[in-house]
């Protein structure tokens, strides 16, 4: 009741006595609570919240919506809200390389090669971080060559399992954008530049064409489609992916383990988000009022983050309130009891 009074006051203030130093502050509180609102709340082993709502009532209306999901779900739930607890048969990636005359007339053009944990990308020029953190375990990868196209390697195809079919589809959707271009090829998979990529079970795959040409990426759809059958239907997507509300940006889901992939799918996060642990998992997706618009990178993200159990969930609640108590910004209570935050009048990290 404090804030809102106050609130209420600030508003008369402002509005009818000209304006205060703090012009930003007068503009939000006289213009119906606009902003960029963070709204925050813990109900059992979940953290969920909203970024970058424009308004604090939107964002309330969000998150009666995502805890009246995460409420039902727990009433009818028969088990984990995850998959990682359902047991994949597990196939060496080197198994699930096409040999010669697999498919079209393209043959290898090497010995396939291996990479196991650490040992990831030691020997080139790319960041083996991402894999890292979605779980990687062990990559295989060839390349192909045709005769059409002269004797020189140009599709490179590496198959990385990830351990569970929540870390490669975590890792795929990593990579997916909203108006993406996609083909069936036994499982989803996304067209981008020169890249096809797509996840089932336990596997992430990824298939570089080195040029752009017809007949390259149709080699690179057959690839794709004799690796996807040599892998068995994989489980369902993560039944937490459930509790998110519907009418999410299409190609705007995420899934995320770690604080530090979160900051790599979102740019532009509060200083201050509900901090991870192991084994925590987090989804999130983006929302817009007007689902015709082309303007989906600021739209409101919607996030929930399944912890252990809701003592681990309480823990980290605590830390996010207390952090945001340090920011030095009373922060409004809405009337669920989250924590709502414009992050236009919260000071900014050095």
């Amino acid at each position: 009741m404090k804030h809102k009074t106050g609130r209420i006051f600030h508003k008369l203030y402002c509005c009818l006595f000209g304006m205060p130093l703090f012009l930003s502050l007068v503009l939000i509180s006289c213009s119906g609570e606009q902003g960029d609102w963070t709204a925050v709340q813990q109900e059992g082993e979940y953290i969920y919240g909203v970024w970058h709502s424009a308004t604090m009532k939107k964002a309330e209306h969000t998150m009666l919506k995502v805890v009246k999901n995460i409420k039902n779900a727990s009433m009818l739930s028969e088990g984990p809200l995850t998959i990682e607890e359902v047991e994949q048969p597990a196939i060496s990636p080197e198994h699930l390389l096409p040999g010669d005359g697999e498919f079209l007339d393209w043959v290898q053009s090497r010995a396939p090669s291996t990479y196991q944990g650490k040992t990831l990308y030691r020997d080139r020029a790319a960041s083996p971080d991402l894999y890292h953190a979605y779980g990687f375990q062990r990559q295989a990868e060839v390349e192909y060559q045709a005769p059409q196209f002269g004797s020189k390697p140009l599709i490179l195809l590496e198959i990385f399992d990830m351990g569970t079919p929540e870390n490669a589809f975590g890792i795929y959707n990593f990579h997916i954008y909203p108006q993406a271009k996609f083909e069936w090829v036994g499982s989803k998979a996304m067209l981008s530049g020169g890249y096809l990529r797509f996840s089932k079970g336990r596997y992430f795959i990824q298939i570089e064409g080195y040029e752009f040409a017809t007949g390259i990426r149709e080699a690179m759809i057959a690839i794709a489609k004799a690796v996807a059958s040599e892998i068995k239907d994989p489980p369902p997507e993560p039944r937490i992916l459930t509790l998110l509300p519907s009418n999410k940006v299409s190609g705007s889901v995420k899934l995320f383990r770690s604080n530090w992939a979160l900051r790599q799918i979102y740019s532009a996060l509060p200083v201050n988000v509900p901090q991870l642990s192991d084994p925590a998992l987090g989804v999130s997706a983006r929302y817009q009022d007007n689902a015709d618009s082309a303007n989906w990178i600021d739209a409101q993200i919607v996030f929930i983050i399944r912890f252990s159990d809701t003592s681990a969930a309480e823990s980290a609640y605590t830390l996010y309130r207390d952090s945001v108590m340090k920011a030095a910004v009373s922060p409004e209570v809405g009337a669920d009891g989250a924590i709502l935050v414009n992050e236009l009048v919260v000071p900014r990290a050095n």
